[in-house]
């Protein structure tokens, strides 16, 4: 019998970590020169992000809903749907209602003709700011302006996985993407009047 598809949920706007260690994660295969000892690397597979949290210590009141929500992820079997807590809004001013004004045809770019931003903006969107294009979570890596038609080209990171059509939104607040649990799920230890800190890690989902 085959497994259902996963469930996907919502992290709950209420479980803030205390500490969240966010990172790129690119597989990579470097090759050296026998020779004279340069290097070379190439990708394996596509990037994908990855977090760690530590929930802090929390008190008795606090514990059954992080339980609850790890519960329902029963592992790595279901989803959960987050952003990165750190930067849940844009840096800039970030005006408009920007799309994508150029389809892209394939997949591997990383980059964006946009439009529907406040026209003749210096600035309009800062390097380091997230996107959410097509499903998809991106970190802005450059600093753009738009021009006087509201127009700009963005670069990002990691590359498209999946062609992009014309007019698809970006997402600027709270942008996600799906993670499963990589860590084993934690046991609820209680010290008194309060529990330790747990600490969980996971993974982006490519699964389209």
């Amino acid at each position: 019998m085959l497994p259902g598809m996963p469930t996907t949920l919502d992290w709950p706007d209420a479980l803030r970590p205390a500490s969240v260690e966010w990172e790129l994660v690119t597989p990579q295969l470097i090759g050296r020169s026998a020779f004279d000892g340069s290097a070379e690397a190439d990708t394996m597979g596509a990037p994908r992000w990855g977090f760690t949290i530590t929930t802090g210590a929390m008190t008795r009141a606090e514990v059954p809903e992080w339980e609850a929500f790890i519960g329902r992820l029963r592992g790595m079997v279901n989803r959960a749907r987050c952003w990165d807590w750190r930067r849940e809004v844009p840096i800039g001013v970030a005006t408009g209602a920007p799309n994508v004004r150029v389809a892209t045809t394939g997949f591997g770019g990383a980059s964006l003709e946009v439009q529907g931003w406040t026209a003749s903006l210096t600035g309009i969107l800062k390097a380091g700011s997230y996107l959410g294009i097509n499903g998809e979570l991106k970190r802005l890596s450059l600093t753009i302006n738009s021009d006087g038609s509201g127009r700009s080209t963005i670069n990002f990171e990691p590359p498209l996985r999946a062609p992009v059509a014309a007019a698809t939104p970006i997402y600027l607040v709270k942008p996600t993407a799906l993670f499963i649990m990589t860590s084993a799920a934690p046991s609820w230890k209680q010290e008194g009047g309060r529990v330790p800190s747990q600490t969980m890690s996971f993974q982006e989902d490519l699964r389209p």
